[in-house]
């Protein structure tokens, strides 16, 4: 399962979970991990769903916390 490890998704070592993630432009994996650290404060604190977060953060994280309206 493709998905972010911090929302639950796949396994560390699972291959299918890992890509590459640049670390310069506008686009970073610094900035993807601040939406999934904002993503799994939202769902701790039960303002979106577990399920919500996840389909959001697959389906473009650049949108994701527009689309789960915690952003």
């Amino acid at each position: 399962m493709l998905g972010s490890l911090e929302s639950g998704g796949g396994a560390p070592r699972d291959t299918g979970n890992l890509w590459p993630e640049p670390y310069s432009g506008s686009q970073t994996a610094h900035s993807k991990d601040g939406v999934e650290t904002k993503l799994k404060n939202a769902v701790c604190a039960g303002t979106i769903t577990l399920s919500s977060a996840r389909s959001a953060i697959k389906n473009n994280w650049t949108t994701a916390l527009q689309v789960t309206g915690i952003g």
